[in-house]
Protein backbone atom coordinates (compact mmCIF):
# COMPACT_ATOMS: atom_id res chain seq x y z
CA UNK A 1 0.00 0.00 0.00
CA UNK A 2 2.81 2.40 0.84
CA UNK A 3 4.48 1.68 -2.51
CA UNK A 4 1.26 2.63 -4.30
CA UNK A 5 1.02 5.88 -2.34
CA UNK A 6 4.64 6.79 -3.05
CA UNK A 7 4.00 6.32 -6.77
CA UNK A 8 0.86 8.46 -6.62
CA UNK A 9 -1.61 5.65 -7.34
CA UNK A 10 -5.08 5.96 -5.91
CA UNK A 11 -7.20 3.10 -4.66
CA UNK A 12 -10.86 2.78 -5.60
CA UNK A 13 -12.93 4.78 -3.11
CA UNK A 14 -14.99 1.73 -2.12
CA UNK A 15 -11.91 -0.29 -1.11
CA UNK A 16 -11.43 -0.54 2.63
CA UNK A 17 -7.89 -1.58 3.55
CA UNK A 18 -7.31 -3.36 6.85
CA UNK A 19 -3.62 -3.84 7.53
CA UNK A 20 -2.45 -6.81 9.56
CA UNK A 21 1.10 -7.79 10.40
CA UNK A 22 0.78 -11.10 8.52
CA UNK A 23 -2.01 -12.98 6.74
CA UNK A 24 -1.33 -15.91 9.04
CA UNK A 25 -3.15 -13.80 11.71
CA UNK A 26 -6.40 -14.01 9.72
CA UNK A 27 -8.85 -16.78 10.57
CA UNK A 28 -12.18 -18.00 9.26
CA UNK A 29 -14.17 -15.96 11.78
CA UNK A 30 -12.62 -12.66 10.66
CA UNK A 31 -13.25 -13.41 7.00
CA UNK A 32 -16.89 -14.29 7.64
CA UNK A 33 -17.29 -11.25 9.90
CA UNK A 34 -16.37 -8.96 7.00
CA UNK A 35 -19.25 -10.40 4.98
CA UNK A 36 -21.56 -10.21 7.99
CA UNK A 37 -20.74 -6.51 8.30
CA UNK A 38 -21.73 -5.94 4.68
CA UNK A 39 -18.63 -6.44 2.57
CA UNK A 40 -19.49 -7.35 -1.03
CA UNK A 41 -16.12 -9.04 -1.34
CA UNK A 42 -12.93 -9.76 0.57
CA UNK A 43 -9.45 -9.83 -0.90
CA UNK A 44 -6.71 -11.30 1.26
CA UNK A 45 -3.43 -9.96 -0.05
CA UNK A 46 -0.08 -10.94 1.37
CA UNK A 47 3.52 -11.83 0.72
CA UNK A 48 4.55 -14.25 -1.96
CA UNK A 49 5.09 -17.80 -0.65
CA UNK A 50 8.58 -18.16 0.78
CA UNK A 51 9.01 -14.38 1.06
CA UNK A 52 7.31 -13.69 4.40
CA UNK A 53 8.99 -11.19 6.71
CA UNK A 54 7.86 -13.29 9.65
CA UNK A 55 8.95 -16.65 8.19
CA UNK A 56 5.37 -17.87 8.45
CA UNK A 57 4.18 -20.90 6.54
CA UNK A 58 1.78 -19.72 3.83
CA UNK A 59 -0.32 -22.88 4.21
CA UNK A 60 -1.97 -21.36 7.31
CA UNK A 61 -3.84 -18.70 5.35
CA UNK A 62 -4.52 -21.11 2.47
CA UNK A 63 -6.30 -23.45 4.90
CA UNK A 64 -8.41 -20.64 6.36
CA UNK A 65 -9.13 -19.34 2.86
CA UNK A 66 -10.33 -22.77 1.70
CA UNK A 67 -12.51 -23.19 4.82
CA UNK A 68 -14.06 -19.78 4.22
CA UNK A 69 -14.67 -20.53 0.52
CA UNK A 70 -16.40 -23.80 1.44
CA UNK A 71 -18.60 -22.15 4.06
CA UNK A 72 -19.48 -19.22 1.80
CA UNK A 73 -20.43 -21.69 -0.92
CA UNK A 74 -22.77 -23.47 1.52
CA UNK A 75 -24.28 -20.08 2.37
CA UNK A 76 -24.84 -19.34 -1.33
CA UNK A 77 -22.16 -16.67 -1.72
CA UNK A 78 -20.29 -16.70 -5.04
CA UNK A 79 -16.72 -17.94 -4.68
CA UNK A 80 -15.41 -14.94 -6.65
CA UNK A 81 -16.30 -12.70 -3.70
CA UNK A 82 -13.35 -14.07 -1.72
CA UNK A 83 -9.87 -13.90 -3.23
CA UNK A 84 -6.41 -14.79 -1.95
CA UNK A 85 -3.64 -12.93 -3.73
CA UNK A 86 0.11 -12.59 -3.32
CA UNK A 87 2.22 -9.58 -4.15
CA UNK A 88 5.68 -8.22 -3.45
CA UNK A 89 5.75 -5.35 -0.96
CA UNK A 90 7.29 -2.98 -3.51
CA UNK A 91 4.76 -3.52 -6.33
CA UNK A 92 2.57 -0.43 -5.94
CA UNK A 93 1.09 -0.66 -9.41
CA UNK A 94 0.31 -4.37 -9.00
CA UNK A 95 -1.36 -3.67 -5.65
CA UNK A 96 -3.70 -1.06 -7.10
CA UNK A 97 -4.34 -3.12 -10.25
CA UNK A 98 -5.35 -6.21 -8.27
CA UNK A 99 -7.74 -4.18 -6.14
CA UNK A 100 -9.24 -2.43 -9.17
CA UNK A 101 -9.71 -5.77 -10.97
CA UNK A 102 -11.33 -7.25 -7.87
CA UNK A 103 -13.64 -4.23 -7.57
CA UNK A 104 -14.70 -4.73 -11.18
CA UNK A 105 -15.44 -8.41 -10.54
CA UNK A 106 -17.53 -7.51 -7.49
CA UNK A 107 -19.45 -4.87 -9.45
CA UNK A 108 -20.25 -7.44 -12.16
CA UNK A 109 -21.44 -9.91 -9.52
CA UNK A 110 -23.53 -7.22 -7.85
CA UNK A 111 -25.42 -6.57 -11.07
CA UNK A 112 -26.10 -10.29 -11.46
CA UNK A 113 -27.06 -11.13 -7.89
CA UNK A 114 -26.63 -8.94 -4.81
CA UNK A 115 -25.25 -10.57 -1.66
Amino acid sequence: MEAASRLGYCLPFSAKIIKVSCLSRIHLGLILRAFELGADGVMLMGCEPGNCHFDTDSTLIKEEFEKAKTLLNILGVESERLVLSNITHSDGYGFVKKIADFKETIEQLRTLSPV
